[in-house]
Parts: C-alpha cells; sequence; structure tokens
C-alpha cells in the first residue's frame, strides 16, 4: 500500500484565502451587474463638445432642436470661460 503525503494546512491561511475568493467574486458580479446596467442605459452628451456634436446629427431633420442643442452647447463653454464660436 502506498502512502500519500498531505501537508498540514494552516486554518488561518485557508480561511484567509477563502475570504478572498469570495470577496473577489463579489466585485466581479458587482462591476458585471454595473455594466449591464449602464449597457442599457441611453446616451447622453457630457461635454459641449458632444453636445454640439448632437447638434450636428439632428441638423437634417430637427434643425431648431439643433439650433437649441448648439446654444446649450455655447452656454456652457462661456460659463467655462472659454467660448467658443462656430
Amino acid at each position: 500500500m502506498s502512502m500519500v503525503f498531505v501537508p498540514a494546512s494552516n486554518p488561518a491561511t485557508a480561511r484567509s484565502f477563502a475570504v478572498f475568493l469570495v470577496d473577489a467574486a463579489a466585485n466581479a458580479l458587482h462591476k458585471l451587474s454595473t455594466r449591464i446596467a449602464e449597457a442599457g442605459q441611453p446616451y447622453e452628451p457630457r461635454t459641449a463638445e458632444e453636445l454640439i456634436e448632437w447638434a450636428n446629427s439632428y441638423e437634417a431633420t430637427q434643425p431648431s432642436y439643433a439650433a437649441d442643442l448648439r446654444a446649450a452647447a455655447l452656454h456652457a463653454q462661456e460659463i467655462a470661460g472659454r467660448a467658443k464660436y462656430n
């Protein structure tokens, strides 16, 4: 009969490793659920430049809305102290 050598394990080390694994799994699940939730959200412009790009995309179909978007972008740039004129 052969013998198998099994090293004695430290219970504290095994417990801390288990806690690490549970923590890593929880963090991964949280990140995944956040990304899934954000994927379903409509995109909204965050900067004045993005707002101007939106205005350009609406120009052909909704020119008055595009003008309003450009005005809002210009106002935001003026507030920021760096007015840009197109």
